[in-house]
C-alpha cells in the first residue's frame, strides 16, 4: 500500500538514500532536517508514517516524538539511529515509537518495518471503527420468503457495481443490515464500513465529522482528527437517516 511518509535528518545523503528505498517501494516521502521543522510539517501534512533520525541538532529525536505524540497520537514513528543499542530502542518503544532501525540498514529489512508499521496504523484504524459500530453484533440479511429473496438478489446485483445505492424503508425495517450485506458481497469488503448517523450530527459539527479537521481550526480542536469519509478508504460509507441530514 502506497504512502505519504516524512523523513526526518540532518544528513542530506540519508535523505536522498531513503526517499530513493520509498520510492523504490511504491511511497513518496516529505523531508525535514530537524526537529522543529518536522513538528511544523505535521502542523500541514498528513503522513502516514515518519522515519525519525534519533540524533538532530536542535532536538533529540525522542523528545521529538513525545511532542508529537501530544497531539498525532496513533501517527506511526520509527526512529532511526546511526548508533545502535538496546538502551535507545528501548527509550524510542517508551516514547512511543512503533519500532527502531539502526544504520546502516538492510534495505530489505527497512521494507518489512514500513510494511508492519502501517499495517498496523491501518489496523488499529479498523478496529477502531468496528468497536464504534455495536461491537460488531450485526448480522447479514437472511430471510426465506420470495419478497426477501427477490430483494436480496437486487442486492447481490447492486453489490457488484460502483453505483451509489439508496435504500428505502421505515425505521427499524433493517435498512443498515442490508448496507452491510451489500459490503460484503462487494469488492470493497476487505475495507472499512463506515455508518454515520446522520440524524445524530449537530449543524455546526457536520463538516468536521465527515471530513475532519486541522489541529487549531476551531476553539477545542486540540489535534488533527480524519474525518469518517476519509477513514473509509475505499470502502463503504452508509449514510443513515440521510433525510435528517442538518443544512
Amino acid at each position: 500500500m502506497a504512502a505519504k511518509i516524512l523523513i526526518v535528518d540532518d544528513e542530506p545523503f540519508n535523505l536522498d538514500l531513503l526517499e530513493q528505498e520509498l520510492a523504490d517501494l511504491g511511497h513518496t516521502s516529505e523531508r525535514a532536517t530537524n526537529g522543529a521543522q518536522a513538528l511544523a510539517r505535521l502542523e500541514h501534512s498528513e503522513p502516514a508514517l515518519v522515519l525519525l533520525h534519533y540524533q538532530l541538532p536542535d532536538i533529540n529525536g525522542v523528545e521529538v516524538l513525545r511532542t508529537l505524540r501530544r497531539t498525532h497520537a496513533d501517527l506511526p514513528v520509527v526512529i532511526v539511529t546511526a548508533h545502535g543499542s538496546v538502551e535507545r530502542a528501548v527509550e524510542a518503544i517508551k516514547a512511543g515509537a512503533d519500532d527502531f532501525i539502526a544504520k546502516p540498514f538492510d534495505p530489505d529489512h527497512l521494507a518489512v518495518v514500513v510494511q508492519k508499521a502501517l499495517e498496523r496504523a491501518q489496523l488499529k484504524t479498523n478496529v477502531e471503527l468496528l468497536s464504534a459500530e455495536l461491537g460488531g453484533r450485526h448480522r447479514l440479511v437472511a430471510g426465506q420468503s420470495a419478497a426477501m429473496h427477490a430483494i436480496v438478489e437486487e442486492a447481490r446485483k447492486a453489490a457488484t457495481s460502483k453505483t451509489t445505492v439508496l435504500l428505502l424503508g421505515e425505521s427499524g425495517t433493517g435498512k443498515e443490515l442490508f448496507a452491510r450485506s451489500i459490503h460484503e458481497w462487494s469488492e470493497r469488503k476487505a475495507k472499512p464500513f463506515v455508518a454515520i448517523n446522520c440524524a445524530g450530527l449537530a449543524k455546526d459539527l457536520l463538516e468536521s465529522e465527515l471530513f475532519g479537521h486541522e489541529k487549531g481550526a476551531f476553539t477545542g480542536a486540540h489535534q488533527q482528527k480524519k474525518g469518517k469519509l476519509e477513514l473509509a478508504q475505499g470502502g463503504t460509507v452508509f449514510l443513515d437517516e440521510i433525510g435528517d441530514l442538518a443544512v
